[in-house]
């Protein structure tokens, strides 16, 4: 991997001011208005903490611990996941990214969803890119999805905006897209989030197998367009 670029004094400006809107905005209107938009480029940043969110880390909350701004020690790892998010042929370009905004121009949440036709080598680009961040036997990992399959990758929702339905927003529109190009939708649930099982139970999704993904196992789960939707193939 070439070294590390300087952090860009743009990319910084981003990722600190999307921080301080963790707080300035922390207790919304109820009545808060959302809308679907496909990320673009410039929303590279957000893509990235929507990746480190969706893995575990709770970087938009050590945002807010540290008056709002990025922690030197995250600086470098935000950049690396910001050059995933950029790049057209990963699993987590922008291109495979909608986000939920407020009326505002205010970013909600996010998911990353794409078709698993070419996944193995997507991921290869990918895992090539954050090589140093990786802590887990890549020759293990089962793939996430297969090339007949829309997979729900990942998901994350602003601090200050959960349990407001945005998860739910961002799943059903998932499913939508992924059902309406007459494919199985899939998504791999953690075995001890019980909040979010019940979530994608609710939604339709049924437990089928398991994946051992990033060293540990998870549930696979998946949602089959019905026979009527089938007949409408193409």
């Amino acid at each position: 991997m070439t070294q590390m670029r300087q952090f860009s004094a743009d990319f910084l400006f981003s990722l600190i001011t999307h921080c301080s809107l963790l707080k300035a905005h922390r207790s919304p209107p109820i009545m808060t208005e959302f809308r679907l938009v496909k990320a673009a480029p410039e929303d590279a940043p957000q893509v990235a903490l929507i990746m480190a969110e969706a893995l575990g880390d709770d970087i938009m909350e050590r945002c807010l611990a540290n008056g709002n701004e990025i922690p030197t020690a995250d600086r470098r790892r935000m950049e690396l996941l910001r050059q995933v998010a950029l790049h057209d042929d990963t699993l987590y370009s922008y291109r495979h990214c909608t986000l939920v905004q407020t009326a505002d121009g205010q970013t909600a949440g996010g998911l990353i969803a794409y078709p698993g036709d070419d996944y193995l080598h997507r991921r290869r680009v990918t895992f090539s890119m954050v090589s140093e961040l990786i802590r887990f036997d890549v020759d293990k990992m089962d793939p996430e999805t297969q090339p007949h399959e829309f997979y729900l990758d990942s998901m994350a929702v602003w601090p200050q905006f959960r349990r407001q339905g945005i998860a739910r927003m961002l799943m059903q529109h998932g499913i939508e897209v992924g059902l309406g190009m007459h494919r199985t939708v899939t998504l791999a649930c953690a075995p001890d989030n019980d909040g979010a099982h019940r979530l994608y139970t609710s939604l339709g999704f049924r437990d089928n197998g398991a994946l051992f993904i990033f060293g540990e196992d998870y549930i696979r789960m998946e949602l089959s367009p019905s026979p009527s939707q089938m007949t409408t193939r193409i």
